[in-house]
């Protein structure tokens, strides 16, 4: 085996900036959190995505909730969306507006493509988050 695709330590591997990683202080994890974003949160749609957002106490960073019915495909589907999903959160998750929890979850019948999913999931949360203030 040829050792020189492979990085001799650590210092070699690209390192993500901080402010891109996708932790899990930035997920909302609780079923009953999901509700209440889902049931007493705003919604907002288009072609592709519908996202539900909620103000918090606190002018917090946002969190991001992503639920994905098996009405949208088999597991292999499913789990592509939660990629793109994540990823789109990931890189603009510093343009998103502060003080809000979200959750997102792709149309009925919608393929994933990463582009479209970036530029509907940053312009969805800016027009609910609008409305919510």
């Amino acid at each position: 085996m040829d050792s020189a695709n492979y990085p001799r330590s650590t210092n070699q591997v690209a390192s993500r900036h901080p402010s891109q990683k996708f932790r899990k202080t930035q997920r909302v994890l609780s079923g009953m959190r999901f509700r209440k974003i889902i049931y007493k949160g705003r919604c907002k749609s288009d072609h592709l995505l519908v996202l539900f957002a909620i103000p918090t106490k606190s002018d917090s960073q946002p969190k991001i909730g992503i639920t994905i019915p098996k009405k949208t495909g088999n597991a292999v589907i499913r789990n592509r969306w939660k990629r793109l999903l994540r990823e789109a959160f990931r890189t603009q998750q510093h343009r998103f507006p502060s003080g809000f929890d979200y959750v997102v979850r792709p149309k009925k019948g919608t393929t994933a493509n990463s582009a479209d999913i970036h530029r509907s999931l940053l312009k969805l949360a800016q027009i609910v988050t609008i409305k919510s203030k």
